[in-house]
């Protein structure tokens, strides 16, 4: 899929229109900051979480939820970031900001949109970990790839639906159909909004770059790659992200089905163990269906 150059000027002021309607919450931001610090503690993380009273109780639920499935009771966020580990809270904690900094929107299914997400981070964890990489980075990249689309659908709802209609009548897929009414595509949005949240250059460029080919990413142990996998996975397993129609379960890349990723993809339970635990996560985020 070969796409024209995006009309740049109008995506910056979408993309400023969100970020001045839809901050990331300060406590995200200095999450991050304690992330990409050499020097960073349980500590420090601990306490940048507990000043917001609400996240707080989100991650303690979260942390004795059937998603961790730990085995003994988790009452301290200090506990949460040492007994689950300060990668895993830290990821954790800006899904979770960024979940309620992106509320529902018209077209998509919200619970179908988050869980599609949720599953495909799980999905690139089992694949950088497979390949020995910090899994946490791909969990958070997955997790965010779809935000442009969910942005798109809050604030220029009338134009996505647009573009689903002409992808429909038309053969197109939804990027084409964006690329032709909008000048620019749903992930491209997302990227630029990643980058005007000082995210990683690498999560963001994974969230800009989830809808290309996998034959057009030349590593495929970039976080884009693992992203770009991972959701055609998920596509070829049924799962739809509440916003195009579901796809029929078709054959996935063989790659998952032998070594090393079979027996990463078992350790969680399977497509099915790991969508489970992704319903338990958004259980504790945006609440039971």
């Amino acid at each position: 899929m070969t796409m024209p150059e995006s009309d740049s000027a109008e995506l910056d002021l979408l993309v400023r229109e969100i970020a001045e309607l839809r901050p990331l919450p300060s406590v995200a931001l200095r999450v991050l900051e304690i992330a990409e610090s050499e020097h960073f503690s349980a500590h420090e993380l601990a306490q940048t979480i507990g000043t917001d009273a609400a996240l707080t109780a989100k991650m303690l639920r979260l942390a004795n939820s059937a998603y961790y499935g730990f085995p003994r009771r988790i009452s301290t966020v200090r506990d949460a970031v040492v007994l689950l580990g300060f990668r895993a809270v830290r990821s954790a904690t800006l899904a979770t900001c960024v979940i309620d900094a992106m509320p529902r929107g018209v077209q998509a299914d919200e619970r179908a949109f988050w869980h599609f997400s949720i599953t495909v981070g799980m999905l690139a964890e089992v694949l950088a970990r497979s390949a020995r990489l910090h899994a946490e980075e791909a969990f958070t990249a997955g997790v965010l790839h779809n935000i442009g689309r969910l942005a798109l659908d809050q604030h220029r709802p009338d134009a996505l639906r647009r573009a689903m209609h002409l992808a429909a009548a038309e053969g197109m897929t939804l990027p084409e159909a964006e690329y032709a009414l909008l000048g620019y595509s749903d992930a491209e949005l997302g990227g630029a909004l990643a980058l005007h949240w000082n995210f990683p250059i690498e999560l963001a460029t994974a969230v800009a770059e989830h809808q290309r080919p996998i034959a057009q990413i030349t590593d495929r142990n970039s976080l884009a790659a693992f992203v770009v996998r991972s959701r055609d996975f998920a596509l070829a397993r049924g799962l739809s992200d509440g916003v195009e129609e579901q796809l029929a379960p078709h054959e996935p890349e063989r790659d998952w089905l032998v070594a090393p990723i079979a027996p990463f993809l078992a350790q969680g339970g399977g497509f099915q163990g790991l969508s489970e635990r992704a319903a338990a996560f958004i259980d504790q985020t945006i609440g039971s269906p």
